[in-house]
């Protein structure tokens, strides 16, 4: 891209830029949006540059606004000046700024097949441009525009990434010369683009401030209006004026006015024939007048010599020279045409023809001038011929001879490549490089040589070399050999002495054997690759220790044992070479033992290993008993028993059941093992309490005879939380006691009670075996 220099006047020196959408993967509506804007770095400062810009969306058909997004200044990229000289002396230098982000748009917002535009406005342009009528109210404003089609048609996604402009480069054009530009696009969905010239967009901001505040909806923007004399098929005065390739987006003009010019290129896309899209990119170019600093022209001489016209033996090296000053820069040409590298002080002729030089400033911008032509003619020398005896190709490692023919006293003198070949004068040359080989034959009286050259293009040998995958393989097994592959090589196959069929770079050996490759290249070169043995190896025999059910409550991890020794244990519980069943939980579980021997061949080999859970007991653990009498010690399993064992056995009816009979004659504790097929066991410890009944007096005569004064009942301190209670014939409370300590004497409130019979309730207190006991009792005097 070009741009002019900076130059006074009111302006926020962006001197350019476009916005670009471009599809990110194949998420439907998710694009990384950008807008590249171009400063004038000479001018613009940190204050001059947005850090955010704001694109408003909008709906092309009844336009209105669908959304503003808001990108970051992510980078700032100086652009490259293909003539550093002429940028330095006119102190160009211009960075752009991009300002981008992902963005995820609402697919279902863009469904209107008259698709959609973005637009991004700013004041304001600069002052100074020649072509632009920047003196209107509120200044020049610009608008950076894009269009693109709905993102949802017919309830299908479609995909398109708008077309996206090059990084430019910085330029000017030189008054009344030729100049092209390229400001072409690259399209990511292979989209037509077609490119033509139109006029700048003012936009509706004419403030300074870069906000944009008024989000009316617009139909279209406005353009800047040009100065008089200036339109859109003459934006840069020309002969011709300035103009657009349609197909490749290359500028051309022949300009005639010096000036700052702004215009805008616009690239639309087709598909299908059917325009999708549109971007445009705003430029600013100067033109301006390059023969202030026009260098004089060069004089060339011939081996030392000024001479215009110089008559010369082709076979003795002609030099044409201008002077050597790292102030100039040089371009030889040979009838008007450049020759390519031909850019330092000297050339070397050996074709005959009108030679010039085109002369500029090494390090400044300048026009440059043409030095006067010297005109190279040849004369004629004695025939000399070269040939070669071996038919092509020629491979590395064969012995070629140049042959030439002349005249029995030719004196000969070889070269390669444009050096002499030092001790060669005999008429016939061995060759083992590749080159253009010269030979210079001269009679003894002849002031010229004859001369003759062969391009000996000597071939290298294709690349024969075997690269096995392995040189051991197992049974059932394979090995790739692959030869190197090059396009136009031929390939032939031998195993042990034996062609095989296959005629490709890669072949799969399933036998065992020595292995060559032919390999013919494109040249018809041939080369035989070294022999490789390959070895198909046995497998290794596995042979694996069985393993007994195991108790998952056992605690302890079971080691594993596989013969060969060396291989690898996995599946559930197993680490190295032990198996936890505690890891691996209850089951049946599958252990594969794998094997790799020496030579690599892989066996493996299965077992099922089984966790047996404990069995868990359930129960009551304590039992209440009156003396004498019998209860059941129920218990439950949660699965099968093969053995039960109650310990001690006495009191019991049959020790070796789940719910024996119990009838011990005092507390007992007992306790169950439960054993299942696989021996994974399970106890319960259970309580049997044994208490007594109460005995319990009918009567007592409380008359202070010191006999049966009080009533005593004999075990009631096997019943410490017992309760007495004792009442008349009226119902009447007249004794109570907690505990029974001290035996009723027969007094109630500290007088002897009548005789005849009470009531009395006892209660024992004692949890699970708290008895009520009611009865009468006879107090006697």
């Amino acid at each position: 891209m070009a741009w002019l220099l900076s130059l006074e006047g009111r302006a926020n020196h962006i001197i350019g830029g476009d916005v670009s959408m471009r599809a990110v993967g194949t998420t439907p509506g998710l694009f990384t949006l950008s807008l590249n804007q171009y400063w004038d770095a000479t001018k613009t400062s940190v204050g001059n540059q947005d850090p955010t810009v704001t694109l408003l969306v909008y709906r092309k058909n009844n336009p209105v606004l669908v959304e503003r997004i808001t990108l970051l200044l992510r980078e700032i990229v100086p652009l490259t000046f293909g003539n550093a000289a002429c940028a330095s002396l006119r102190q160009l230098s211009f960075t752009q700024g991009r300002y981008y982000a992902d963005y995820q748009f609402d697919t279902k917002l863009y469904t209107d097949p008259g698709g959609y535009y973005m637009v991004w406005e700013r004041c304001c342009r600069n002052d100074a441009l020649t072509n632009v009528d920047s003196f209107i109210a509120n200044g020049v404003a610009m608008a950076f525009y894009l269009e693109f089609p709905a993102m949802l048609k017919n309830g299908t996604n479609f995909y398109n990434s708008s077309p996206d402009f090059r990084l430019p480069n910085g330029d000017y054009i030189c008054i009344n010369k030729p100049f092209t530009f390229d400001v072409g696009a690259t399209d990511a969905d292979g989209d037509q683009l077609r490119y033509s010239l139109v006029t700048p967009l003012n936009g509706y901001t004419t403030r300074t401030s870069p906000t944009v505040t008024d989000e009316s909806p617009r139909s279209s923007y406005p353009t800047i209006n040009w100065k008089s004399g200036y339109t859109l098929s003459s934006i840069i005065p020309g002969n011709p004026p300035l103009s657009i390739n349609p197909a490749t987006g290359v500028l051309s003009v022949r300009a005639t006015e010096v000036g700052l010019y702004l215009f805008t290129v616009q690239c639309e896309e087709f598909r299908n024939g059917v325009r999708i899209g549109v971007v445009r990119r705003d430029f600013q170019l100067p033109v301006v007048d390059c023969s202030k600093n026009t260098p004089p022209p060069a004089v060339v001489t011939a081996n030392g010599k000024v001479s215009n016209d110089v008559i010369w033996c082709a076979s003795q090296p002609l030099v044409l020279s201008v002077d050597k000053n790292p102030l100039w820069a040089y371009q030889w040409q040979r009838d008007g045409a450049n020759l390519r590298g031909s850019t330092s002080d000297t050339l070397q002729v050996r074709t005959p023809g009108t030679y010039t030089v085109i002369k500029s400033l090494a390090n400044q911008c300048a026009s440059d001038t043409a030095s006067q032509g010297v005109k190279v003619t040849f004369v004629t020398a004695p025939l000399v011929t070269l040939s070669l005896a071996k038919p092509t190709p020629y491979c590395a490692g064969d012995t070629l001879t140049l042959q030439a023919k002349g005249q029995r006293d030719y004196q000969y003198h070889w070269r390669r490549d444009g050096k002499d070949i030092m001790g060669e004068q005999q008429s016939s040359l061995r060759v083992y490089q590749s080159g253009v080989y010269e030979v210079l034959a001269r009679p003894s009286l002849a002031l010229c040589d004859g001369q003759d050259s062969v391009r000996v293009v000597i071939n290298p040998k294709p690349a024969a070399q075997i690269q096995p995958a392995s040189l051991t393989f197992c049974p059932d097994e394979s090995v790739s050999l692959i030869a190197q592959d090059m396009v136009g090589n031929r390939y032939r196959w031998i195993r042990d002495g034996v062609a095989l069929s296959d005629t490709v770079s890669q072949v799969v050996a399933k036998q065992g054997g020595t292995y060559q490759v032919t390999v013919t290249g494109a040249t018809g070169c041939t080369a035989l690759s070294p022999g490789v043995l390959l070895t198909q190896a046995a497998r290794p025999v596995i042979q694996l220790d069985s393993i007994a059910p195991i108790c998952l409550s056992a605690g302890v991890s079971v080691s594993l044992t596989g013969q060969p020794t060396g291989g690898i244990y996995t599946g559930p519980g197993v680490l190295g070479t032990q198996f936890s069943p505690e890891r691996a939980g209850v089951g049946k579980h599958q252990l594969t033992y794998t094997v790799v021997s020496n030579n690599g061949c892989r066996a493996e080999k299965k077992q099922w290993v089984e966790v047996w859970d404990s069995p868990r007991l359930t129960g009551s653990t304590t039992y209440f008993l009156v003396k004498g009498k019998s209860v059941q010690l129920v218990t439950q399993a949660s699965g099968p028993i093969s053995q039960y064992q109650w310990e001690p056995p006495a009191s019991l009816n049959q020790a070796d059941i789940a719910s024996p009979l119990a009838s011990p004659e005092s507390t007992t504790p007992y306790s169950l093992t439960a054993t299942n097929a696989a021996g994974c066991t399970a106890t319960l410890a259970v309580l049997v309490e044994v208490t007594e009944l109460l005995f319990i007096p009918s009567a007592f005569s409380p008359n202070s005879d010191g006999l049966n004064d009080s009533w005593i009942i004999p075990n009631i301190r096997l019943f410490p939380n017992n309760k007495v209670t004792i009442y008349n014939r009226w119902g009447e409370l007249v004794f109570s006691s907690q505990g029974y300590a001290t035996p009723w004497d027969g007094t109630y409130r500290q007088e002897r009670v009548p005789p005849g019979l009470y009531t009395y309730q006892i209660r024992t207190g004692d949890g699970p075996l708290d008895t009520v006991y009611r009865g009468q009792l006879m107090v006697v005097h």
